[in-house]
């Protein structure tokens, strides 16, 4: 039951992770377009830092462990 319950916490982990790149990307092709509001810079900042790092931190966790 454990074992199930940590893949499901893993896939999770993956669809946020994809779901960030998607929405990354959707406000890169907003700033193309125009310029973002200040929420929106906001998020593309965030996302652009927290992408790396959490994609770093899973595959040390991934292979750490």
């Amino acid at each position: 039951m454990i074992a199930f319950l940590e893949n499901i916490k893993d896939l999770t982990f993956i669809f946020i992770f994809i779901s960030s790149v998607i929405y990354r990307r959707q406000l890169k092709l907003t700033k193309w377009k125009r310029k973002l509001s200040k929420g929106e810079m906001t998020m593309y900042l965030i996302t652009s830092i927290a992408i790396p790092v959490y994609g770093i931190t899973y595959f040390i966790l991934l292979f750490g462990t």
